[in-house]
């Protein structure tokens, strides 16, 4: 991301605007004069900036058919993760961590200023989404971060961690032009969309200071057997399986699968982290926002039918499941 910046100040302005006449040279770029230097025929600054950014693009709404762990070697860099819907597991630097958003869209910053190993532990039927930003090392010495964020975020330090931000609306917007972009057939103008909204990601997530980030210690990962494990696949896959199954209750899954509530509630949870109505309530606002982005049904209709009496309480869900309103999905 290497920049340079010049600054033209002059007076008597008399700029011409449109095509040149015959005769009239345009001016280039390679004739552009000296920074600082008078130009006779302007009035006021003109600012020609040339940009070179080196950024990464992650995006991804998934989910997640086995449960394994990955690893992945990756190069020194700062990464900002915008973490909309999902439960991650992550070891980066054996510095391992739990990213969750659960309680809403959740931002994650860390900075490795060597290459070193990442392993993302995945778990089968979980639905994810989110957005990386990644900027290489060489990209990160101009950005010139405050020594005070650049060592509260470093994973090479003596006490390394992952920190969290709270996403601002503006942020949430981007991530999702960004996975609605990425989601469209290869076109140099999706690219270049997708380009401005990372770039205004980043910059939101490097605004924040020392005090506005959160630590995000390392999280125990809960230990799931083989067995427990089947047995925990029925209760999603008997939810999964129709609408009615959505919206049964816990008393019901577990009389139609030969098993008490609290063993139900206990195994789900455990496998999934979380509880088994989060999860219908989860899978119903899925539905209600596929049909919106159809265009099948009105945002009253679609609440109706994930179960909620009232347009507010549905929007109110749905904003915070995903990050934007309901509203959003009929404009796409």
């Amino acid at each position: 991301m290497q920049n340079s910046q010049v600054l033209l100040r002059g007076r008597q302005a008399e700029v011409k605007l449109g095509p040149s006449k015959a005769g009239e040279g345009m001016a280039h770029a390679n004739d552009l004069p000296a920074p600082n230097t008078l130009i006779e025929k302007v009035d006021g600054l003109c600012v020609f900036d040339t940009l070179s950014i080196q950024m990464q693009i992650h995006a991804n709404d998934t989910l997640e058919r086995k449960s394994l762990s990955q690893r992945f070697d990756i190069p020194a860099q700062l990464t900002v993760m915008l973490l909309l819907e999902g439960d991650i597991q992550v070891s980066i630097n054996q510095t391992s961590c739990r990213m969750s958003a659960h309680d809403g869209p959740t931002g994650y910053l860390w900075l490795m200023t060597k290459p070193g190993a990442l392993v993302r532990h995945i778990k089968a039927g979980q639905r994810v989404r989110k957005v990386n930003i990644t900027v290489p090392m060489e990209g990160v010495e101009s950005i010139q971060l405050p020594s005070e964020l650049r060592e509260h975020i470093g994973l090479d330090t003596p006490r390394p961690s992952v920190v969290s931000w709270s996403p601002s609306p503006q942020a949430l917007r981007c991530a999702q032009d960004i996975l609605t972009q990425r989601g469209r057939p290869g076109n140099s103008m999706h690219s270049l969309q997708s380009s401005i909204a990372g770039l205004s990601m980043l910059q939101q997530a490097l605004r924040i200071t020392h005090e506005e980030t959160r630590p995000h210690l390392p999280a125990a990962t809960l230990q799931v057997n083989d067995r427990d494990m089947v047995r925990a696949s029925m209760i999603r896959d008997r939810i999964l399986m129709s609408e009615a199954h959505q919206n049964a209750t816990p008393q019901q899954l577990a009389q139609e699968l030969g098993m008490s509530v609290s063993t139900l509630q206990r195994l789900f949870k455990a496998a999934y982290g979380m509880s088994v109505m989060a999860f219908q309530r989860t899978e119903r606002l899925n539905a209600a926002r596929a049909l919106l982005r159809e265009g099948r049904l009105t945002v009253g209709e679609a609440g109706y039918r994930a179960g909620y009496s009232t347009v507010s309480n549905f929007s109110s869900a749905f904003q915070r499941t995903f990050g934007y309103p309901p509203s959003a999905c009929m404009r796409r």
